[in-house]
C-alpha cells in the first residue's frame, strides 16, 4: 500500500493500512511524503502514528452527544413509513434512552427539516410527515448514508466527455431542467442521479446555480500532534523505517530540538511582527488559546502565530475556560455529514464541540502548554531543514 501524504489521526492510518489486505495479517505501506510539505515534520507526522500503532494507542475520547443522527433517524423511520405523518412523541420515544435528547431538541431538529422542506407539520396533530426533499433523499439513495459531505462525489459529463466532479449533496439542489456554472460555463441539468450528472450548453446564464463545496475545515485530531512532540523526547524513535537520507534529516532535527529546548518548553522565533509558537498542541488548543488573548492570530495543528507575546502561565487548561469563544471556535467541515448540516445552527456548533470537550487529550495539553516556557530557536525550525 502507498500513503500519500500522512493521514490525519491514528484512526484514519489504521483504517487506510486495514483496507490494504484483509486476506493476510501484515500489510508493508510505503509512507510516500509529497513535496510541498516540510519533510522532517512529516516524516516524524509518520513516525508517530506508526509508533502509536505498534503500541496500540488510539485518542481517548468520552461518548459524544449527537445530533445529525437524530436527523437521520427521523426521516429513515418516517420514510420507511411511506412518508406518512408520524406523531412527534413515537419520534421522541427513539431517543429517550439518551439524556441529552429531550422533546425540545428533538422538536427543534424536527422544526428545522420542516423549514428546509424535508419534512411538513401536520396541519393541527402534533405529527410530521415529508416533504419534497425528502422524496428526493430516498430517490437519490442519500438517506442510509453518513459519510462526509465532501468524500462523497459524482460525475458530471456533457455528452461523453467528464467535465469534473461534484459533492453528492449538490442532488438536492440541482435537478432536471436547473441552470447551473461549472467549468467556466453555464449549463442545463438534463439528467441527475447518484449515477452522474449529464448537462447541456445553456443558452443564458439568468438564474444559474453554482454548486456547493463545503471547504475542508479544520483538523480536530489532538492526539497526533501530542504524539509528535512526546515522540521527539522518546528513547526509542523507530528509525528504522525511514530511509537513508531522512534518517540524517530528523535525527538532526530532534538533536537541534533537544539540545535548546525541554519538553517542558515552546520553541518560539519572532515572524511577521509577531511570534510563531511550536505547540504541537493541536488546531482547536491553538485556536482556543489564540482567541483568548483577544489579539490577532493565526494557528495550525503544530503552531500558533501571535501578534502579542502569550502569557502561557494565564491561559485555561480546562476546555470548559474557553466557553466564551465557542461560536469563533466552530467551523463547517467536508467531514460533517449531509444530515449534520441539516441540523439547527445551535446544534450544528453542539455537535462539532464535543471533539473539543470530550477528548481528554485537549486538556493535557493544556495544562502542557501553561507550564512550558518559551526559548527562542532559529527559524529553519519551522521547515525542519538545515537546523
Amino acid at each position: 500500500m502507498l500513503l500519500w501524504g500522512a493521514p490525519p489521526g491514528i484512526e484514519s492510518f489504521l483504517q487506510r493500512i486495514g483496507r490494504g489486505n484483509r486476506r493476510s495479517n501484515k500489510t508493508n505501506v510505503v509512507c510516500l511524503i509529497p513535496p510541498e510539505s516540510p519533510r522532517v515534520l512529516e516524516a516524524i507526522r509518520f513516525l508517530a502514528l506508526i509508533q502509536a500503532a505498534r503500541a496500540s494507542e488510539l485518542p481517548i475520547r468520552s461518548p459524544f452527544h449527537l445530533y445529525g443522527a437524530v436527523a437521520q433517524q427521523c426521516l429513515s423511520v418516517i420514510a420507511s413509513d411511506g412518508g406518512r405523518f408520524t406523531r412527534i412523541v413515537d419520534l421522541c420515544a427513539l431517543f429517550e434512552h439518551q439524556p441529552h435528547l429531550d422533546r425540545a431538541n428533538v422538536e427543534e431538529i424536527l422544526g428545522e427539516l420542516a423549514a428546509n422542506g424535508y419534512l411538513q407539520r401536520h396541519g393541527f396533530k402534533n405529527q410530521y410527515g415529508a416533504d419534497e426533499r425528502l422524496h428526493q433523499l430516498i430517490d437519490y439513495r442519500m438517506i442510509y448514508g453518513n459519510f462526509g459531505a465532501g468524500s462523497d462525489l459524482m460525475a458530471v459529463y456533457y455528452k461523453s466527455k467528464l467535465l469534473g466532479e461534484v459533492p453528492v449533496i449538490n442532488l438536492i439542489r440541482t435537478g432536471s431542467g436547473a441552470v447551473v456554472r461549472f467549468a467556466g460555463k453555464n449549463w442545463v441539468v438534463q439528467r441527475a442521479s447518484r449515477d452522474g450528472v449529464t448537462v447541456l450548453p445553456a443558452s443564458t446564464g439568468r438564474g444559474a446555480l453554482d454548486f456547493v463545496y463545503p471547504g475542508k475545515g479544520p483538523p480536530t485530531d489532538a492526539f497526533l500532534p501530542n504524539r509528535m512532540w512526546q515522540l521527539l523526547y522518546e528513547n526509542d524513535l523507530p528509525i528504522d523505517t525511514l530511509s537513508r537520507e531522512l534518517l540524517d534529516h530528523v535525527s538532526a532535527f530532534r538533536d537541534y530540538l533537544r539540545a535548546r529546548c525541554t519538553e517542558c518548553q515552546i520553541p518560539c522565533f519572532p515572524r511577521d511582527r509577531g511570534t510563531l509558537y511550536f505547540t504541537f498542541a493541536g488546531y482547536l488548543a491553538n485556536k482556543a488559546v489564540g482567541l483568548s488573548t483577544g489579539r490577532d492570530f493565526r494557528a495550525d495543528e503544530l503552531a500558533l502565530w501571535a501578534s502579542e507575546p502569550i502569557q502561557w502561565a494565564s491561559i485555561g487548561i480546562s476546555p470548559e475556560d474557553y466557553e466564551t469563544f465557542y461560536p469563533f471556535l466552530f467551523e463547517a467541515s467536508s467531514d460533517s455529514s449531509l444530515f449534520q448540516s441539516m441540523l439547527p445552527a445551535d446544534l450544528q456548533l453542539r455537535e462539532f464541540l464535543q471533539m473539543w470537550l470530550k477528548d481528554e487529550t485537549i486538556p493535557l495539553a493544556l495544562q502542557r502548554l501553561r507550564t512550558s516556557t518559551p526559548v527562542a530557536v532559529d527559524p529553519c525550525f519551522a521547515t525542519g531543514v538545515n537546523v
